[in-house]
């Protein structure tokens, strides 16, 4: 993607993509961003017009998304779309999470009592008799 197609205009960053069939131009908001990243005040005060720019770039997918949705619930004609803040969702994990938090063997595991297979490299059968 080229560096020009994320700018910035007033609290908004635009991004044109190609989106169901038609040229878009999707406007992020400022406190979009800010509630999916659940910033504190200090730290969404203080979010630079790059910054913001990046979030679109890095999170492209997620943008693409909620514009998606946007244009199912409005004009899916439209040629541009605003996301506000709510649009792009949480940063939260879904409920759920990350399903591997834990050790997956609770316990010790199973033995079983199985004869052992003959070892060809050493020569000889190691099964017990």
């Amino acid at each position: 993607m080229e560096n020009d197609s994320v700018r910035s205009i007033g609290e908004s960053t635009v991004v044109d993509i190609w989106l169901e069939g038609k040229l878009r131009g999707i406007s992020v908001s400022r406190e979009a961003i800010e509630a999916f990243l659940a910033l504190p005040r200090d730290r969404a005060e203080a979010m630079s017009e790059e910054n913001r720019r990046e979030f679109v770039r890095t999170h492209m997918t997620l943008v693409a998304a909620a514009a998606k949705s946007r244009l199912k619930s409005l004009d899916p004609g439209a040629d541009s779309v605003h996301l506000e803040a709510g649009h792009l969702g949480s940063g939260q994990p879904a409920s759920g999470g990350d399903r591997r938090q834990g050790d997956r063997r609770k316990g010790e595991r199973r033995k079983l009592n199985l004869p052992v297979p003959n070892d060809r490299r050493k020569g000889g059968d190691r099964r017990k008799t």
